[in-house]
């Protein structure tokens, strides 16, 4: 699995210039047919802002399951996710992973997959992306 950082600010705020529901709308339709975790970091505890937010949080203190469409969904009514982990999968493939999404103390978001596509639109759509070493 390759591991690449997304940086891309707002200028004007310096701010990150995406969040969670950018990468989901990105990753359609795939992200929408997988299966998602969604859990504490392992540095961190989660931690997101908004309406959707506080729902986010419950589902990684239980480190609970999500369609991807309902993830979506919790995703637009969230300000920002500051820490969060989302393992995405299908059930048609049992124990794989097809992609996890890491929130980095709203500095950077980082995306793991073994997927190329994932890593094409990726670099397509961002500015600033880095591959991990």
């Amino acid at each position: 699995m390759q591991t690449i950082t997304i940086h891309d600010l707002h200028d004007e705020r310096n701010v990150l210039a995406f969040d969670l529901r950018d990468l989901l709308a990105l990753l359609a339709p795939t992200s929408l047919e997988a299966e998602w975790t969604v859990a504490d970091p392992a540095c961190q505890e989660f931690f997101a802002t908004g309406e959707g937010g506080a729902a986010l949080e419950k589902l990684a203190a239980e480190t609970a399951m999500v369609s991807g469409k309902d993830l979506l969904a919790l995703a637009n009514e969230t300000q920002q996710v500051i820490w969060g982990d989302f393992r995405g999968a299908f059930e048609n493939r049992p124990g794989q992973i097809w992609t996890i999404i890491r929130a980095v103390d709203s500095s950077f978001y980082e995306i793991t997959t073994s997927d190329g596509e994932v890593i094409e639109k990726v670099q397509g759509h961002f500015n600033d992306v880095r591959f991990a070493e």
